[in-house]
């Protein structure tokens, strides 16, 4: 489908994964725009938004007018000549002027399942009020405050383990896909929107710091929610006797016979578990507030395992750094934790534990399959701990040691920066060493061919996949990607000495997408196949028809560029 002309409307980091899947789907951003820039951070300098970063760095023209009432603003709206306008967090009322502009009208992401859920908070009402499942809707913009016709709708299950912060980040990257595909369908008449159920409707209204207040009459399973709801913004706190508060950074609900019972409001045991009226709640991580309070009874406690430990208590606000790793992958099931092997993730996070005693949980740019290498894999964290960077680089190696991953760099980042999120691309690397003696030194490290290769006919041919294409016949059985659609941007393969090296770079890759493709372009420089052969293979969308995937000892994720 040719790509459609859209203005984009969006302000926090929860847009961000929206407007990039906008423009990775083929679309022409003719304009952005996001609230204007607001004093923000401990120097409280003025700092675009998450959606105004994105835009500058990919060059698209911004608007950030403080409302969009003036004659003249939609004047200048109009003049844009839109197919659609696309609204995600936005947060100002468009008028109708606006909303009719577009030939196929403005379209809304919002992080409910409507009708329930209206409003500004519905990721938090959700939790707070114990739904079983939220999700994402697409819907055609009218005058009222989410209440247009429903285009398309995709739940995800609310767990226990479920926090604002999670499901935030689960539905910006599902609300992306869906945005594209409910475009698409517009765009061909294929989908129709169908009215809300008006009697359904309920509100989700904006948070207020009272609500963080944890009241101990309640049941506990109510306050675990609330917790979870609350944090980071605008947090879970207990009021002290003495004075002063403990913001609750993380909790769970208990039956109350394990510590014993009590008043609501009382300490049963040393691991912070605190009678309420139903139940109890035990505080697994606790921050001090500003007015001095103690150590919250930081007491000796026991983990379920039966090994003890000091319930995490934070005092001073937290630090987000950004890292860049190199790794041998070979040792590892991957970049993310999984049951069945250790992986980089885990190593880092043990590291950090092992350096401040803190849990943290790391988020990369690229989730590195078992055996994928590193030499600039980007990582997000938090931190209580006030530390130098270059300090914090020299410990984290300390602790990683003898696992084979390296902190090369480390910096203090905005705190919405997300490593995932606000990459704008990734550049890969395939190393094939071509020559007919094995490997000693580079086993594990390259993919060994002693088949001759013409290298220059592969870099013709992947000339082929560049450009914006559904990818199908390249993507992994079990890829997890909502769509087949990617924009490759660089696809070379160059001869260095006895080695090829084979660059790819895109926004984003599907799983193992990058290793079907060198699979694929050994056939050609084998001589097997031929460009036609490889046009033929993409066009088909089918993976039974495409080349072998390339071993993982090969790739390397050699960097990550974001805004700025």
């Amino acid at each position: 489908m040719t790509g459609l002309r859209l203005a984009f409307m969006g302000t926090p980091d929860f847009a961000v994964p929206s407007l990039t899947a906008l423009a990775e789907a083929g679309h022409d951003i003719a304009c952005v725009y996001s609230q204007p820039p607001r004093p923000a951070g401990r120097g409280h300098k003025e700092q675009p938004t998450p959606v105004q970063r994105l835009a500058e760095a990919r060059g698209w023209p911004v608007r950030t007018p403080v409302n969009l009432k003036q004659a003249e603003m939609q004047a200048a709206f109009a003049d844009l000549g839109l197919d659609a306008g696309i609204v995600v967090a936005y947060g100002l009322i468009l008028p109708k002027a606006i909303l009719d502009t577009p030939r196929l009208g403005c379209l809304n992401l919002h992080a409910s399942l409507l009708p329930r859920w209206r409003g500004a908070a519905p990721i938090q009402r959700a939790i707070l009020a114990g739904d079983k499942e939220s999700g994402v809707t697409i819907m055609q913009m009218d005058e009222g405050l989410d209440s247009g016709a429903i285009l398309l709708q995709q739940a995800v299950p609310i767990g226990p383990a479920t926090t604002a912060a999670t499901l935030h980040e689960e539905l910006a990257a599902l609300g992306a896909h869906l945005l594209v595909q409910a475009l698409d369908g517009l765009a061909a008449g294929t989908l129709a929107g169908r009215a809300q159920d008006e009697a359904a409707a309920c509100y989700a209204e904006k948070l207020n710091r009272d609500e963080g207040r944890l009241d101990w009459r309640r049941p506990a399973a109510a306050l675990a929610r609330q917790v979870r709801a609350l944090t980071p913004w605008p947090g879970a706190f207990a009021d002290l006797p003495g004075g002063g508060r403990l913001k609750v950074l993380r909790a769970e609900a208990v039956d109350a016979v394990e510590g014993g019972s009590g008043a609501p409001g009382q300490l049963l045991d040393e691991t912070l578990t605190i009678a309420c009226g139903e139940g109890a709640l035990r505080l697994v991580e606790v921050q001090k507030g500003r007015q001095g309070a103690g150590r919250g009874r930081g007491l000796p406690a026991r983990r379920a395992s039966g090994r003890r430990h000091r319930p995490a208590v934070r005092d001073r606000v937290m630090t987000r750094f950004k890292l860049v790793l190199e790794y041998d992958g070979g040792p590892f099931v991957g970049w993310q934790r999984q049951d069945n092997g250790p992986s980089v993730q885990q190593a880092l996070e043990e590291a950090v534990h092992g350096f401040c005693g803190e849990t943290v949980t790391c988020h990369a740019a690229g989730r590195t399959d078992a055996g994928v290498h590193a030499l600039g894999q980007v990582v997000h964290l938090d931190l209580e701990r006030e530390v130098r960077p270059d300090k914090l680089c020299d410990a984290l190696n300390a602790h990683l040691r003898p696992a084979p991953v390296a902190v090369l760099a480390a910096e203090v980042a905005a705190a919405d920066f997300h490593a995932r999120f606000s990459a704008l691309r990734r550049t890969y690397l395939y190393r094939i060493v071509n020559r007919r003696a094995p490997l000693a030194l580079e086993r594990g490290r390259a993919w060994f061919m002693p088949q001759t290769l013409d290298g220059d006919a592969m870099h013709a041919a992947a000339q082929a996949l560049v450009g914006h294409h559904d990818f199908s016949s390249f993507r992994a059985a079990e890829c997890q990607a909502k769509s087949p659609v990617k924009t490759l941007e660089r696809l070379t393969v160059s001869r260095r000495g006895e080695e090829l090296h084979v660059e790819a770079r895109a926004p984003s890759f599907l799983h193992r997408q990058v290793r079907n493709l060198v699979g694929s372009l050994t056939l050609v420089g084998q001589g097997k196949w031929n460009r036609a052969k490889l046009e033929a293979v993409l066009t088909a969308r089918d993976r039974t028809v495409a080349g072998p995937a390339a071993p993982a000892e090969g790739l390397y994720l050699v960097s990550v560029d974001y805004p700025g």
